[in-house]
């Protein structure tokens, strides 16, 4: 169902594209005035970063625009990882973006016959809500669309009344509405698949929804940003995290931050994109952020386009405790157990307390009140989970590790996205 391109078919589009971003004055400053003869030149190309994408796009410039100032689309990143950056697309551009991802749906088992409830955060230039749209009408399913900036409790009220087959959201609100569901004490009826974007979803988070929503399937609904388009889709045997690379619309490195080199399969490195489609910007040479390594074996369901395994985040919300990265997985380790009293939806908040340092664990609870009775199981649970908070909790460089149940819906979450702010560093 997509199109595959072998590496020199890449070069040849990825030369095609060269030639358009030359019209746009930041290229033209950026690039050499010839065409890179080879893979080892178009490697040697310097890779655009975040800020300067931020610095040098429409409106505050536009020197990265090839086209006049007419028919576009525009559309924001969610600033989880830094400051928000624009991006513009022509109309039929964002068209192919929504028909490539329908493509990614269809892989899923979405078709006509579905009910596609979408609860997406609309509005602050984030495009997943629009976006849902445009891919659900060109499936020809049905979309209820309901957004996911209205009470939670409606948003079950909705599902409940249409019984959608398909849900499409991020994992903090599947988690929150799986929680409203367990609070209620039914879950929902036909619904098939949970489609999810803009975070990962961890296995205990899949359970967790299971068990409130009655969802039987869970996929990544792709791998894609506002500001690049679709990166990667999953067929039935990825594994979460990994994705078969859409080659016909775009070209993904793996290069070794270090030396600039690529990287081969199992060696971790940045992910560089550039998407072949999009010309009235373009994107090329893009850090976006992820870190991933190649798959070498072929995918057993035989399509040839290349996967890649996503390995985290550049600068994720781990956390440094003294020399040691203290990873956030062991937090929700801890509080899985603890499903019928707390949520997985928590923030961790480090303070500073003299030379030591403070540990508070707010977690989303239906009763706050009665889940204070498994406090101390949790605390017990993350020593155990964890040598080093439980070394400095005895050595006394950590001060205090105290968990608080707070009502549901009420941690921090980003304004654009409605994703779950997980981590409050207030040590700097």
């Amino acid at each position: 169902m997509f199109k595959h391109l072998s590496p020199q078919q890449q070069f040849q589009k990825a030369l095609s594209l060269w030639d358009e971003a030359m019209k746009a004055p930041f290229y033209r400053r950026r690039f050499p005035t010839t065409r890179p003869e080879n893979a080892e030149a178009w490697q040697a190309l310097p890779i655009l970063k975040r800020l300067e994408l931020f610095e040098h796009t429409y409106p505050r410039s536009k020197d990265m625009l090839t086209v006049p100032e007419e028919g576009f689309f525009i559309s924001a990143t969610s600033g989880t990882s830094g400051t928000a950056r624009y991006v513009v697309c022509t109309h039929a551009e964002w068209e192919a973006f929504c028909a490539q991802q329908a493509r990614a749906l269809r892989l899923m088992g979405v078709t006509p016959r579905d009910l596609v409830a979408n609860v997406f955060e609309a509005g602050y230039l984030w495009p997943s809500f629009l976006a849902v749209h445009d891919i659900v009408k060109q499936l020809n399913a049905t979309h209820l669309p309901i957004t996911s900036m209205i009470p939670p409790e409606r948003i079950l009220k909705y599902c409940r009344e249409f019984k959608p087959t398909v849900m499409l959201s991020i994992p903090t609100m599947f988690v929150f509405l799986a929680d409203l569901a367990l609070k209620e004490g039914a879950p929902l009826e036909g619904l098939r698949l949970v489609a999810f974007a803009g975070e990962a979803m961890t296995e205990a988070q899949k359970a967790h929804i299971a068990r409130g929503l009655g969802a039987t399937q869970f996929r990544a609904l792709a791998y894609s940003s506002a500001d690049a388009g679709l990166m990667g889709y999953q067929c039935d045997h990825c594994q979460s995290g990994t994705y078969h690379v859409p080659t016909d619309f775009q070209l993904i490195e793996i290069i070794d931050p270090l030396t600039g080199k690529a990287c081969g399969p199992g060696e971790k490195g940045d992910l560089i994109v550039t998407n072949f489609a999009q010309k009235s910007m373009p994107i090329v040479r893009y850090e976006i952020g992820d870190l991933g390594t190649w798959v070498a074996e072929p995918c057993p369901c035989g399509d040839p386009n290349p996967r890649f395994e996503l390995l985290g985040r550049i600068g994720s919300d781990d956390f440094k405790l003294y020399a040691t990265i203290i990873p956030m997985s062991v937090f929700e380790r801890a509080l899985e157990p603890f499903h019928e009293h707390v949520s997985l939806n928590f923030n961790l908040l480090v303070t500073p307390h003299e030379s030591a340092v403070d540990l508070t664990l707010r977690v989303e609870s239906a009763d706050p009140e009665a889940a204070k009775a498994v406090i101390p199981a949790i605390v017990a649970r993350i020593r155990e989970l964890d040598v080093v908070i439980n070394a400095s909790l005895e050595a006394g460089n950590l001060h205090a590790l105290t968990v608080q149940p707070v009502p549901l819906g009420t941690l921090e979450r980003n304004p654009s996205t409605g994703k779950l702010i997980r981590l409050t560093d207030r040590r700097h």
